[in-house]
């Protein structure tokens, strides 16, 4: 008997030391995926130089122009008085170009490091709040594989445009880093607070989105008992944000910019479907979406996965499910924006469901609405661009990886590992595309910008009679923002950030 007693004990050891060495394997597996993946977004951003208005705000001479300074050696009372104009004149966008403008002063490279890291404290966040939350771990890879599967309309046209960039994405970080801290507390405080208001003050749509995000999460953490004075005093607590996100969307200049707009249509009608049939086309239609299409597909697939696997009795989620689906196939005979439209309320809706059985605090379903509102704020806007869409797929990734790494955890590991495996060399391909189309371009510019620092050392410290310079025009101009060669106007902020004279000439050739 004692024998065997010690049999089993081996046994057992044996079975958990194999347990831990697939562990740490796996561990060690997840932390190079990590590794590479810093590498790829340091060595994509390696190729990513200033495009269009860049150059405009690097220099307090977009829209609006601070003069009495050279280059980019302004005062700060300069920068203000700048972004008072743009307040006033152009857009609500006062913080974001505060942060654009400051970080561009230090140079290029300071704003490159910045967007790294931006974009790797959104996938981190991201495994945070999962279930999941340990970050070496084989899960990391979803939101990295759901990264590199961002369409080349958002990414080349927005992403990797510093101006954009910074307005529709850096305040994420904010942002999430505020779930996070409600999650854990499973409340609001100062700190969430502080961070869901600057995250607002980035741009009209994240106003739109923390006003969405702060609403539903504070109604959600009622379910099922209504506490009254707990809303109030939530809704106080949040307060700045709903201010914040008032002076934002309201300022002046959003309606001037609005005055000299050209809209789809004058009637409001038109616009919002029009609109409405363009973000139906980027998300649906668009080839490039495709494999971002797959993932969030999947997601909502998973949905009702985890519903059937949540019950006991599978009648009712099977009626919900039926009646979902058949919801959803009328609307697609009638029309695919009002396919899109259910899809999105489905969806909503599984989460609903599903919020106690797997007690996620809200903080999910709220992220998706603030995601779902950030594109309905696009709906009276002049137009719908593909890099409008970036606020919705950084917050979409929030949900997407939850629900990826919950059907993990009860069990489905199979289908959840078969789903990633499928993508991601679509993914991987998607990526590499983006980073060929930079890589082209790369020589170009560094060519460009040595000639450019050369000529103006030769002029302000050289004395030299030079009044021309001779620039190369880029090889794939998909893979920029507007060039000078394109808008002149361009051509003038250059000139400032080189500290290069108003009559420099510059000459525009082909490559040979």
């Amino acid at each position: 008997m004692h024998s065997l007693q010690v049999a089993a004990n081996n046994l057992l050891s044996s079975g958990g030391t194999n347990s831990s060495a697939r562990g740490r394997i796996a561990s060690g597996i997840s932390a190079l995926v990590i590794c590479g993946f810093i590498a790829y977004l340091f060595a994509q951003h390696n190729m990513v130089f200033p495009y269009h208005d860049d150059w405009g705000y690097a220099t307090l001479s977009y829209v609006g122009e601070q003069t009495g300074f050279t280059g980019r050696n302004f005062a700060l009372t300069q920068l203000l008085a700048f972004l008072c104009g743009e307040y006033v004149n152009w857009s609500g966008r006062f913080v974001a170009f505060f942060v654009q403008i400051s970080i561009f002063k230090l140079g290029i490279e300071y704003v490159r490091l910045a967007q790294v890291g931006i974009i790797l404290s959104t996938v981190f966040l991201a495994i945070k709040l999962s279930p999941q939350k340990r970050l070496f771990h084989p899960l990391t890879i979803v939101p990295i594989v759901y990264f590199l599967s961002l369409p080349q309309y958002s990414v080349a046209g927005g992403l990797y445009w510093f101006s954009a960039s910074v307005a529709y994405v850096w305040g994420i970080s904010l942002f999430l880093c505020a779930a996070y801290l409600i999650q854990r507390r499973k409340a609001f405080d100062l700190t969430s607070t502080l961070l869901l208001t600057f995250a607002a003050a980035f741009h009209e749509q994240m106003s739109f989105a923390v006003v969405a995000f702060v609403v539903s999460y504070t109604l959600l953490r009622q379910f099922p008992k209504f506490d009254a004075a707990r809303v109030f005093r939530d809704l106080k607590l949040t307060s700045p944000v709903f201010l914040i996100a008032i002076i934002t969307i309201f300022a002046p200049g959003n309606f001037n910019r609005k005055s000299i707009s050209a809209y789809p249509s004058n009637s409001l009608t038109d616009t919002l479907s029009i609109n409405a049939k363009a973000l139906t086309h980027w998300i649906f239609v668009h080839p490039e979406g495709r494999i971002l299409l797959a993932i969030l597909a999947a997601s909502f697939v998973f949905l009702f996965v985890l519903l059937l696997r949540c019950s006991a009795r599978k009648s009712k989620p099977i009626a919900v499910t039926l009646s979902m689906l058949t919801l959803l196939g009328i609307c697609c005979a009638i029309s695919l924006s009002l396919f899109f439209a259910a899809t999105l309320f489905a969806y909503g809706a599984l989460l609903f469901l599903l919020r106690r059985k797997f007690e996620f605090d809200a903080i999910v379903l709220s992220t998706y609405i603030a995601a779902v509102a950030s594109l309905a704020l696009l709906l009276i806007a002049p137009g719908v661009a593909g890099r409008s869409l970036l606020t919705f797929f950084f917050l979409m990734m929030i949900p997407v990886t939850f629900i990826f790494s919950q059907l993990f955890c009860v069990g489905s590991r199979p289908v959840v590992y078969a789903v990633i495996l499928a993508v991601l060399p679509f993914a991987a391909s998607n990526a590499e595309s983006i980073y060929t189309g930079y890589k082209a371009n790369f020589e170009v510019n560094s060519v460009n910008h040595a000639k450019l620092i050369a000529a103006s050392h030769e002029i302000n410290h050289e004395k030299s009679p030079r009044s021309s310079v001779t620039l190369l025009k880029l090889r794939k101009p998909r893979y920029a923002e507007k060039m000078p060669y394109e808008k002149p106007q361009i051509e003038k902020w250059m000139k400032k950030y080189y500290t290069l004279p108003d009559d420099f000439v510059f000459l525009w050739r082909e490559q040979p």
